[in-house]
């Protein structure tokens, strides 16, 4: 597996996980007044969203960079 796989499939995971805790912390914790869930929702919230533009931003560079391998 190459890096650049490699990073792909974190930056992936990374998304898949901010999505999750997110939705946890926000969805189902929503009658909780805890600041701190409240506050690691909306940053994993935002994470969640700049991920991917990370992530598509890698890709054009190392394909133009050619780090197929």
């Amino acid at each position: 597996m190459s890096l650049r796989a490699f990073h792909l499939i974190f930056i992936t995971i990374a998304t898949l996980f901010c999505i999750a805790v997110a939705i946890w912390s926000l969805h189902f914790n929503a009658e909780s007044n805890d600041l701190v869930l409240k506050t690691m929702g909306w940053t994993c919230a935002v994470a969640a969203l700049i991920l991917p533009i990370y992530g598509a931003i890698f890709f054009k560079k190392s394909k133009q960079q050619h780090l197929t391998t």
